[in-house]
């Protein structure tokens, strides 16, 4: 894997995909990089991961916006609780932009019966296309249906254990439509290799972004990715269980003190209800506008740094280019 060059994408025809159609890259504003607003009930899976209270949500929205928040990035994808019909009421009732994924995440998450797991590389490809270039599928029968704004793909403890058809499918997409792919590890695990591997398949790794990675909390490894183009997401600020005081904060200070606050993007990952404060009593998604970025102005990181950590580096990713794309919802 070598260096690529990181002065950035071109932003200047490109633009973020919403569930209520694209909009420009914000120039300020909290935008939590890996996040989930909906989740519904999959039949045949037992999982206490469901976020399906419309009203508790939208309340908690609407206070993430004025705490500054003004955007979200969905990682449900489809077949394991998304729901775009849903995702674009919530946005518009809280004007908080929502972007959801194509793509898909792990198999625990799905009903044995998924067709995600029978597709080759042909039949995803045209699946994870068609979703962002026309809509989401649950939305295909409205006049202007909600298309995806990314690819979310999820990668086990080995890049073995995960289907080759379908990481071959999502690098071919990004490669013909320019679209980011966020990369779901399990605490890190193979992130050198999973990034090796979609350079070799020739994705631009300015396309790049690999979560949860400050569950291992690998400084070297973390710069040389930076290095190279990817974007690492961190997003256990307040999952006691990771110790966050001893890794990921040490780890996010090193990075900043050695010039890498450009290719880090911060987020809350509140997939379960617990996380939130109206579903469950959590920190809630005010918390990435509130309480982390008031410790990361503590600790005395330059505010335009903070701006970037917690938005405007994850909107500059997530955007792409949307030359066809003309109207609204």
């Amino acid at each position: 894997m070598e260096n690529q060059a990181v002065s950035g994408l071109n932003n200047s025809n490109r633009q973020i995909m919403t569930v209520c159609g694209p909009i420009p890259i914000p120039s300020s504003g909290v935008v939590d990089a890996h996040n989930h607003t909906w989740i519904e009930p999959v039949p045949g899976v037992n999982s206490d991961l469901v976020l399906n209270q419309p009203e508790q949500i939208v309340a908690e929205m609407h206070e993430y916006a004025q705490a500054g928040g003004v955007g979200i990035i969905d990682c449900q994808p489809g077949g394991c609780g998304r729901n775009a019909l849903a995702q674009r009421d919530l946005m518009t009732r809280s004007s908080v932009f929502i972007v959801a994924a194509t793509g898909f995440h792990l198999p625990k998450y799905y009903p044995s019966s998924a067709a995600i797991w029978r597709m080759d590389e042909q039949q995803a490809y045209q699946y994870f296309f068609e979703e962002l270039q026309f809509g989401l599928a649950e939305t295909m029968h409205l006049a202007h249906p909600s298309r995806a704004g990314f690819i979310k793909i999820a990668c086990q403890d080995t890049l073995e254990k995960t289907p080759e058809a379908l990481l071959r499918a999502a690098a071919a997409v990004s490669i013909d439509t320019g679209c980011a792919i966020e990369i779901h590890t399990e605490k890190g695990a193979a992130m050198d290799r999973i990034a090796d591997y979609f350079d070799r398949q020739g994705v631009n790794l300015e396309c790049l972004v690999l979560c949860h990675v400050d569950k291992r909390p690998d400084f070297e490894m973390h710069a040389a990715l930076v290095q190279a183009g990817v974007m690492l997401e961190y997003d256990t600020f307040f999952r006691l269980k990771y110790r966050p005081d001893e890794n990921l904060w040490p780890l996010l200070e090193r990075m900043l003190a050695n010039g890498f606050a450009d290719r880090l993007a911060l987020a809350t990952d509140m997939a379960e209800p617990a996380s939130w404060k109206t579903l469950g009593g959590g920190p809630g998604l005010a918390a990435l506008a509130l309480d982390v970025r008031t410790r990361l102005n503590l600790l005395g990181i330059p505010p335009a740094e903070i701006d970037s950590l917690t938005g405007l580096n994850i909107s500059g990713r997530i955007a792409r280019p949307l030359a066809n794309s003309t109207h609204t919802l």
